[in-house]
């Protein structure tokens, strides 16, 4: 690594890092944006209303609480209110509603702890609801509003997104790969005329420039890793370094692991292909 971070090579050693970074930024970046629509579309699934249609009144309510209480798989019951049955019809039906214009309210939220087993969990409800005296439907959020199918839109667009940006910093890898290959031009024409053949030639120029790409993308991955853990610190209330053990999943260092390889293969090919083609013309001169 002497060798490779002196002189001009040293520019080009930082531009393969800073490519890797930003490759291995957008990817946590990506990764940060899958987990939250996976939590928002956890959070639509869970969540359900419960209307009490017998008994009428405040008795049915009350029945309907207790017998929510004993469900296992209901985590919270409670009565909604005017304001926020008014807040809910303006986000699933696209017009406002103000509170004084509801009717008296036998709605109950409810959030569920869904075991995938479960083949109706509504009906499991409205079955425990009937054991307790008390007839009711159970409403759960709509597919087609209120967000219905925006987390699995949102994760593709990420993915994509991180998939193409990366792609483009490959090109800036190997594009600048090909610039140190230029810079070897001279050993490559010693080579040649030393009877080199051209994969010879061009797989010397590929293994310095993989070995240059390799350790840049070391580097970026792990500064990427930096950021990405100074972020959640920073923007996740309670967060310290006790509890980032818990919220990271092993899939989320993907990228950080993909930096390094990524920026030796494009490294590599780069120069492999330039080197190729410096061959080629010395072996024509020659």
């Amino acid at each position: 690594m002497r060798s490779a971070l002196t002189g001009v090579e040293r520019a080009l050693f930082w531009t393969l890092a800073f490519a890797a970074f930003a490759a291995a930024a957008a990817g946590l970046s990506a990764r940060a944006v899958d987990r939250l629509a996976a939590g928002y579309e956890d959070a639509r699934r869970n969540y359900a209303i419960v209307r009490v249609l017998a008994p009428e009144g405040p008795e049915g309510l009350a029945a309907a609480e207790a017998a929510l209480a004993q469900a296992p798989q209901i985590t919270s019951a409670a009565p909604m209110s005017a304001e926020r049955a008014a807040a809910l019809l303006g986000q699933w039906g696209g017009s406002a509603v103000t509170a004084e214009d509801m009717p008296p309210l036998r709605l109950i939220e409810i959030e569920l702890a869904l075991d995938p087993d479960q083949i109706d969990p509504a009906g499991d409800i409205v079955a425990a609801l009937a054991q307790g005296g008390v007839t009711a439907e159970v409403i759960e959020a709509p597919d087609n509003s209120s967000g219905g199918g925006l987390a699995g839109r949102v994760r593709a667009a990420a993915f994509w997104g991180a998939l193409a940006f990366a792609g483009v910093m490959a090109v800036i890898v190997s594009l600048a790969a090909r610039g140190m290959a230029a810079r070897r031009r001279e050993l490559v024409t010693v080579m040649t005329d030393l009877g080199a053949t051209g994969g010879q030639v061009a797989g010397r120029i590929a293994d310095e420039a993989a070995v240059l790409g390799l350790y840049a993308g070391l580097i970026g991955g792990a500064l990427a890793g930096i950021a990405g853990l100074a972020a959640l610190l920073l923007a996740i209330p309670g967060t310290s370094l006790e509890t980032l053990p818990d919220m990271i999943l092993p899939v989320d260092f993907a990228p950080i692991v993909a930096a390094p390889l990524g920026a030796a293969i494009a490294a590599g090919a780069g120069a492999r292909a330039a080197a190729a083609d410096f061959h080629r013309q010395a072996a024509r001169l020659g």
